[in-house]
């Protein structure tokens, strides 16, 4: 039925009780043809074929150009005019509010006060051509009565035809918000599929960064002292055993953090310990299991809330095992302090360096320390060359309403 309707250019009437009220009007006029036809024994083939046709047209409504419209209302119009000019002045011209209804749906709002106001004047001019008629059989005594009644029924036509627009437009204002209504819910639907998703790859990343700052820096530092311990197996056994000793302590580390990971993934709610207490533990380890000369200063006067302490630590934790994979180096300086409202962390090694190139900056560490410090709306800045070591400067924002 739509692929016809479609093939057709028009579709069916919107609210199907608009259109049992308009077949309903048709039905009336219907009735009085008939009633002629009783009295004057004749059938009334025009009228009855005017009525069919705008029964069908109530039915469809076209749709597409600005001209299809105009056609359809035009044809309209002449067939309730055409038919009261054959009879029924006082009845059929009531057929306007079916052509009005309909234009409701076919033009904006100033083209439904044009067809309003056309199909008023033209109400008018039936109600002329009926007053002449009827004028002559009205007593003199009962005039006042025949002009306060068609008064009165020329006004109730033209506060029918302003309900009508107005009704009209209140309903399809009402169904277009609905359709809005419904496309703003689907939208909205789509976008927290949207969060739920983005969500899930943050939670995965933060979930790598984790595993890689905590439980890669502890297999790497356990790695070293394994590569040590083999390779003074052969020429003394006896200094083999500090080596051995701390890759069991890295071993035990490296299981603790794996049962902290698991824990974050049920709770992330723990306490950090306090910031200096934090780093200086990371650097004796490190220490202890590169032999490395770590000089580490710490100078802050006030409170760091745990999200910064976490970030510092897992940068510190981050660039020492950058530092025994890759430097090379003999000494390490590590630098904290508070400026204002900001917490700055500078570390520096005098290893070989490297030169900067989108690989490098880019690779799991420094994009790693990079999201972490952007997370908490830090910067992270790297200088470095080949034969000239790296340092690698952070400066967070404190968040002094959590203190």
């Amino acid at each position: 039925m739509n692929a016809f309707l479609q093939s057709l250019k028009c579709e069916a009437n919107p609210f199907r009780f608009l259109l049992y009220a308009e077949w309903t009007m048709i039905a009336t006029c219907f009735s009085f043809a008939v009633m002629e036809s009783l009295e004057q024994q004749q059938f009334p083939v025009q009228h009855v074929l005017v009525l069919v046709i705008l029964s069908i047209m109530a039915a469809l409504l076209p749709r597409g150009k600005l001209f299809y419209k105009v056609t359809y209302v035009g044809i309209e119009i002449a067939l309730v005019f055409y038919g009261a000019t054959l009879g029924y002045l006082h009845v059929l011209p009531t057929l306007y509010l079916i052509v009005l209804i309909q234009s409701c749906f076919l033009f904006q709002p100033s083209g439904r006060w044009v067809v309003a106001g056309l199909s008023f004047l033209l109400f008018l001019v039936h109600q002329v051509r009926y007053v002449q008629n009827i004028t002559l059989l009205v007593q003199p005594a009962d005039r006042h009565l025949f002009w306060m009644h068609l008064i009165a029924e020329t006004l109730m036509f033209g506060l029918g035809l302003f309900f009508v627009v107005r009704l009209v437009t209140t309903l399809l204002s009402e169904r277009q918000a609905k359709e809005q209504l419904a496309i703003a819910h689907e939208q909205m639907r789509q976008y927290a599929l949207q969060i739920e998703e983005l969500a899930a790859v943050q939670e995965r990343n933060h979930i790598a960064r984790e595993i890689h700052d905590s439980l890669g820096h502890t297999l790497t530092a356990q790695n070293i002292q394994l590569q040590t311990a083999i390779k003074l197996w052969q020429r003394a056994p006896g200094k083999v055993r500090p080596f051995l000793e701390q890759a069991l302590r890295l071993t035990n580390a490296a299981i603790r953090e794996v049962r902290r990971s698991v824990s974050t993934l049920r709770a992330d709610v723990r306490e950090e310990p306090p910031l200096e207490e934090a780093i200086e533990s990371l650097v004796d380890d490190f220490r202890q299991g590169t032999g490395v000369s770590t000089e580490i200063e710490i100078d802050v006067q006030i409170c760091v809330p745990p999200k910064q302490v976490k970030t510092l630590y897992r940068v510190v934790q981050e660039a020492l095992t950058n530092i025994s994979k890759y430097a090379q180096a003999t000494a390490v300086k590590i630098d904290i302090s508070t400026i204002s409202d900001n917490v700055r962390l500078a570390i520096e090694d005098n290893g070989r360096g490297f030169k900067p190139e989108p690989k490098t900056m880019t690779g799991f560490g420094i994009r790693g320390m990079r999201e972490r410090v952007m997370a908490v709306e830090g910067v992270l800045h790297l200088n470095t060359e080949p034969g000239a070591g790296c340092q690698i400067v952070v400066e967070l924002p404190l968040d002094r309403s959590k203190e």
